[in-house]
This record gives C-alpha cells, structure tokens and sequence, in this order.
C-alpha cells in the first residue's frame, strides 16, 4: 500500500520502543505474552537462543527459521505463515537482516489477516493482537524503523513496495554483541545503506526540519565511529553505528529518497545486494544532484550540520567509505552488463516508476538515471 507522503512535512511518525545498549534485550521482560515465536535468518547461535529464552516472561517459545532466500515472495512465505498459524503467538520477534524483518513484517500481516491482498490500496488501519519486535543484526537497512516492507517479484525481476505505517514494529533491539561476528564487508556496505538514507531523505523534495536533525546526527556518528568495524573495539562504540542506522532509516521512512535507490533496486536482478548497489551508485547521483545550485547549497548544509567544513568535504569522505568496501565482484557484474542494461527501456521504467526513489531534488527522467547509470558503470 502506498500513502501519500507531502504531509510528512508536519509530523513526526508514532515511534516504537526502543531498547539499545548491553544486554538490552533483557528489557522484553517488562512486556508480557504467553506464546512467542522467533523468525530467524541463515544462523542464530544457541547462545544467542538462551538469551531471548531467559529475556521472556512466556509460556512457550518456537524458533522458526526462514523459508525465502533473499527478499520474501508471497511463495515462499507460506510455509513460515503456516507454523505460525500452528503455534498461535501473541509475540514475534524478527531477528535478522532487512529481508528477514521485511519478510516477519508480512507473515503477521498474513497470520492475522489472511485474506489481505498486497494490491488492494484501500485500507488504512492494521490493528494488531500481536506484538511485533524487530532485532536487527545488521548496520544500515533501516527495515526495524520502516514502514514498508519490500518483497520480491518473481515475473517482473524487480523489487516493490507494500507500505503502512502499522508496519513499523512495536518493539526494536539494539545489541552490538549480535553483529560483531558479522562480515565486516558486509557490515562497510550496508552503513553505505544507511548513508544514502540520510542524504536522499535530507536531499528529498519532502522538508521536514525534525527528521533533518536525525539525518545529521546520523552521519556525524557514522562518520566518527565507521573505523571501529575495522578496529573491533568497544560494543558501545558499535551500539552508536546502530543507532545512526536507526536514525538514518526514521528519515527514509518520512522522506522519500531518490535516485540511487531507484537504480539500486533495479540491480538485484543482476544479483547485486541492495547495499553493494547502493554503494556504486550513491557518490554519481550526489554530484549529479548538486550540479544544480539549489541542491548544492542544501548539501552544503547537510555537511557543516554533520560536522564537515563544506560539500566537497562529505563527498570525499563518502567516497573514501565507499573505496573501504571490496566491490570487485559488483563493478565487474555492471560492467559484464552494462551495453544489455543501457539498451533495456523496461529497466529504466521501472527505475522511474520506483516508489522508493521518487524523491529525488532533481527532476528524473530516463536521460538522467541513464547518464548516471554510464557514469557508474564506466
């Protein structure tokens, strides 16, 4: 479902609880249930396990682990909606990635309401029996604070949107000990993720002054504190990088981003994950966009309020990120593609008809996202 966004100027989103810091899951013994299920990703260690088991004050717990490989398809959710509908929880806990969250957002949607129709646009309100908790277990998705939830379309290749802000889960965990064996490659690339969010959202045709603050904040930490991916040092520092990625995601969730991610999505047809994507295309669309003087100056501000003396300087520091991340086998999957994609209208239609890219500062049509698509790839 897709809801109309102008009026994101005005307000601030219903937050749901947030519990960061060591041992922060503990605070789920405050939330009462009797039945609660686990949806979980490729691992989920057995000590990790003992942890969310004594965190619960519950009768009974199932740990179910995913059925979708990537992002969810109605397909291949049925058989994780089928043993939740066996087990009967009041709580579900999704602990993961952003396709793992993404997937647990629509199997309770499933499991309560199993008549809903992802291409029925008329409904407004999902009022839940169950408690949803989002334990993200990596940095820059934003999928815990969002109110989409993406799924895959098998027939068409492309990435698309079921959006309502009652998606947004109840409850979010934040624990640096759950990331910490992580691949660092992995964890670089998705902060690039959560980068974007900020600037699209701050970059985006929708204003809004309190998300701009979190917009700032988050790339402030994330650029004082990205090193410690690299170092392994305190769990305090790491706890930081996900709170900026929190950050990061609130204002892609109030601001549509843009241009990179309308590309970005395009690409997971050509097996690229959606940060690696992100990461080839972000720093292009940023100059493109600044090219026209309004934007420039709006990334100029963004950079003094973060912490960096001007524009220039937040893009140096973007792209030297981005250099810290080992793309040899993305660059060389765009380049292998590139003459097929610059020839594919239906590509960059879709790129255009992107939901999640249409905020965009600068106008897009397919002479836009091609040159940066050339730019990118070259």
């Amino acid at each position: 479902m897709w809801e109309p966004q102008g009026m994101y100027s005005k307000f601030l989103l219903k937050q749901p609880t947030i519990l960061f810091g060591e041992n922060a899951i503990m605070g789920l013994k405050t939330y009462a249930s009797a039945r609660v299920s686990v949806i979980y990703g490729s691992s989920l260690n057995e000590g990790y396990k003992q942890k969310i088991i004594n965190a619960l004050s519950s009768f009974e717990i199932s740990f179910v682990q995913k059925t979708w490989f990537g992002e969810p398809t109605l397909e291949t959710l049925h058989a994780t909606i089928k043993k939740i509908e066996d087990f009967k929880p009041d709580l579900i806990i999704a602990i993961g990635g952003g396709s793992v969250i993404d997937g647990a957002k629509m199997v309770r949607t499933y499991y309560e309401f199993p008549f809903f129709d992802v291409k029925e646009t008329s409904f407004s309100m999902l009022n839940w029996k169950t408690t949803f908790v989002a334990i993200p277990t990596t940095i820059g998705s934003g999928a815990e604070i969002s109110s989409a939830s993406v799924m895959y379309n098998d027939s068409q290749k492309t990435k698309e949107f079921v959006i309502s802000h009652q998606f947004i889960p109840e409850i979010i965990v934040l624990e640096a000990s759950l990331i910490e064996n992580a691949p660092k490659n992995m964890l670089l690339a998705s902060m690039v993720d959560a980068l974007s969010h900020a600037i699209e959202g701050y970059m985006s045709t929708i204003d809004n002054l309190l998300v701009d603050s979190y917009a700032e904040k988050a790339i402030q930490i994330i650029s004082q504190y990205h090193h410690v991916i690299n170092d392994g040092v305190e769990h305090e520092h790491i706890n930081k990088l996900q709170l900026a990625s929190l950050f990061a995601g609130l204002v892609q969730n109030h601001c549509i981003v843009g241009a990179s991610h309308a590309l970005a999505h395009q690409m997971s047809a050509y097996g690229l994950s959606h940060a690696s994507a992100i990461s080839i295309f972000l720093p292009v669309v940023i100059r493109k966009n600044i090219s026209e003087p309004n934007c420039a100056a709006r990334f100029d501000q963004l950079a003094r309020h973060s912490g960096f003396a001007k524009g220039e300087d937040l893009l140096s520091f973007i792209e030297r990120f981005i250099s810290s991340v080992d793309l040899t086998k993305e660059r060389d999957i765009v380049k292998k593609n590139r003459e097929r994609i610059i020839s594919d209208n239906i590509f960059f239609e879709q790129a255009l008809a992107d939901k999640g890219g249409q905020g965009n500062p600068v106008p897009m049509d397919k002479d836009f996202l091609l040159s940066i698509f050339k730019d990118a790839s070259s």
